[in-house]
């Protein structure tokens, strides 16, 4: 049995970890998660390398974690993304300077006080032009990340940034579209992420002002109930009709629940279809034509029943939801009885991390 590293993503208001074992050639199964609350704010906990630690080690201990070699996601905070254009036709080994004579313009000071990573967007070269999606950071913050880290007896392997976990989770969800292009919704509380991935390539990755806060709060503010109240009623009745003939679903459809929350939302709804359809289009003009093949829902919104098919309706095109990252991956009989009721939309991170090394694909 091959036992993967710990796919570690410190959240802005819990960490998620997530380790996955695989004997031989078989598909990787889920040997451990766990999902702590972060008392305060992560920018807090990441100047407290005391607090950090004892977080690291509880979450360590709540399952069956072996050894202490982890793949880190970069905080949200700490990194851009850019898209770029650059020249190269020689060997790909210098590849990676060509994309840092580009960058060496768009940079303000010395590139060493930056820490670069680039994904050439293969095959989609325009004349003798190549796209490359380059992630930035500052060097001084992501070298105290990883002494933070190091301190609390993590061994990182490799940090990556969330856009590439996620691609490298949609390629898991949807191997048998390995050609195609897939769009990733990770839905937050605060903002979510547009993701594009082009076969084996991250194409762009996208942070958009919609999160389920703001469609709570609109909720509250619309029909004046408190937020726990606006909570409990989208999370039970849900935001579009299931189908038809569940009695249940039939019943809150004729009360008009459906029509009403659907009407509340909408307007914050369309913030989001409009910017799916500008990676629709940004994918098409990229890809030579080609279109979306697949739309995936991840995240607290995918919780909401009927939130897939608000959007489908929404957009014109199929949004299929995954509340749990971790159903991708068969469990047995006792792991999906611990884990049934527990569902944890917010661990997509965790688990494209965690699946480094555990695939072909990387």
């Amino acid at each position: 049995m091959r036992v993967g590293p710990i796919g570690l993503d410190v959240a802005l208001e819990a960490i998620h970890l997530v380790q996955l074992e695989a004997a031989d050639d078989h598909h990787p199964v889920v040997r451990a998660r766990a999902s702590l609350d972060i008392k305060g704010s992560r920018q807090e906990l990441l100047e407290q390398p005391h607090q950090f630690r004892s977080l690291i080690k509880r979450a360590l201990a709540a399952d069956r974690f072996q050894g202490n070699k982890a793949v880190l996601a970069m905080p949200s905070g700490m990194f851009r993304t850019v898209s770029i254009n650059y020249r190269h036709t020689g060997p790909k080994k210098k590849e990676a300077a060509a994309i840092l004579r580009v960058m060496k313009d768009r940079l303000d000071g010395d590139l060493a006080n930056y820490v670069l990573d680039y994904m050439p967007v293969r095959g989609r070269s325009k004349s003798d032009e190549k796209l490359a999606l380059v992630a930035v950071a500052e060097r001084g913050p992501v070298v105290d990340y990883l002494e933070l880290a190091r301190k609390a007896g993590l061994d990182v392997q490799a940090l990556e940034i969330g856009p590439l976990a996620i691609s490298r989770l949609a390629g898991a969800i949807s191997e048998e579209h390995e050609s195609g292009n897939i769009l990733v919704i990770n839905s937050g509380r605060q903002a979510s992420y547009l993701t594009l991935i082009s076969g084996k390539d991250l194409l762009f990755d996208q942070e958009v002002a919609f999160g389920e806060q703001s469609l709570i709060r609109e909720i509250c503010e619309t029909l004046d109930m408190p937020e726990h109240t606006a909570r409990h009623l989208v999370s039970r009745t849900g935001v579009s009709p299931g189908n038809s003939g569940d009695p249940v679903s039939d019943a809150i459809d004729e009360s008009g629940l459906f029509n009403t929350l659907s009407e509340i939302l909408k307007p914050q709804f369309m913030k989001l279809v409009d910017e799916v359809k500008r990676a629709f289009l940004y994918a098409a003009s990229e890809t030579r034509g080609r279109g979306v093949q697949e739309v995936y829902l991840l995240g607290s919104i995918a919780r909401w029943p009927g939130s897939d098919q608000l959007l489908s309706n929404l957009t014109g095109s199929k949004v299929a939801k995954i509340p749990d990252p971790l159903s991708v991956f068969p469990s047995n009989e006792e792991d999906e009885a611990k884990a049934a009721g527990h569902s944890a939309p917010e661990i997509a991170v965790a688990t494209g991390l965690a699946l480094r090394g555990m695939r072909q694909r990387g």
